[in-house]
Formats: structure tokens, sequence, C-alpha cells
């Protein structure tokens, strides 16, 4: 039974089997929002050069709805899927609304395009450093400096569910959080 006065919170659901489609189109009908993370992929094949979304995780769903809705869902779902789950119990574990902003900003602004060099040695942000992009399609994301493969990138990430690397961010886009 759910709960009116119960808040609508973001929850990450991993999908079994494929069943991705077949869970958004119950979920539309209940008027709940959902968030899949895409991104686009070059195809070459005999039909020449075109392009196709993908998901950009395999199998991961965000949800926003009330607790005791997914609750309900999840009995009548059981082997369709599983929720990530709060670290003290067998519950759904709630993403802080701010984060799941900044993970569908990143994710959704370029399509996954948005891989390249973040900026030369000069710029001064280092590894670790915690930053936010002030301009460009991903103004107003938060994260961390971090060196992959010789390349600094912006991460960011859904605590436990899921970690993104972005970078091509020129270093005038960006300012440094002070702890």
């Amino acid at each position: 039974m759910e709960i009116i006065d119960e808040p609508k919170r973001w929850y990450a659901l991993k999908v079994f089997f494929n069943k991705t489609d077949a869970l958004i189109k119950k979920i539309d009908v209940e008027d709940i929002e959902t968030y899949i993370p895409m991104h686009t992929v070059e195809k070459y094949d005999s039909k020449g050069l075109h392009y196709e979304e993908k998901p950009l995780i395999h199998s991961l769903m965000f949800i926003r709805c009330r607790e005791s809705w997914l609750l309900s869902f999840k009995r009548k779902n059981y082997n369709d899927f599983m929720f990530y789950k709060a670290a003290e119990e067998y519950r759904p574990g709630p993403i802080d609304d701010e984060e799941m902003r900044i993970f569908i900003l990143v994710t959704s602004a370029d399509k996954g395009k948005g891989l390249g060099y973040l900026g030369s040695d000069e710029s001064g942000f280092k590894t670790g450093q915690r930053v936010r992009v002030i301009k460009g399609i991903y103004k107003g994301a938060e994260g961390y400096i971090k060196r992959i493969k010789k390349d600094r990138k912006l991460i960011v990430s859904v605590s436990g569910v899921a970690v993104v690397a972005v970078s091509y961010i020129p270093p005038e886009f960006l300012e440094k959080i002070e702890d």
C-alpha cells in the first residue's frame, strides 16, 4: 500500500535479462519518472555508417517514486529487477536529489561523446581536487579530478551505484570547491 505523505525519491534498479522495455511499459502506466543513461554508438555494417542509442551502463535504470510503491512493484515483478539496497537493511537505498540531478546532467548532456582532454598541467587542477563546472553543457555539475590513461577527467558518481568520467572541459569552465 502506497503512503501518500511519503516523499518521492530516486532509486537505482538492476534490470535482469533485457527486461528494461517491459518494465518501463509497466511503470509508465503508473506515471512514475524513469531515467536510463544512454550514449550514441557509431556502427558500420553492410548498410554503411549509422548511429544507435544504447544504454551507457548495461541493465541500470533509475526510478523516482515512493519507497512503498517500489516495494509493492518489486513483489509483483520479483524476477525482473533488484534495487540497490540501503546499507542497514533490505530496503531500497534512496539517492540524493542533487546527486541524481548532477548525474543526469552529465550523462544526458552529450550522449557519451564528451570524452577528451581536460586541460594542460598549468590549469592548477590536480588529481583529487573537487570542482564545479561553471560554463558549457555540464554547467552545474560537481565532481572531482582523476587521472585516467594520462588524461585528467571529471568524475561524477551516484554513490554505490555508478561512476562516469567526462573530459574535455576547458579549465576556464571549472572552479575549485574548497573543503
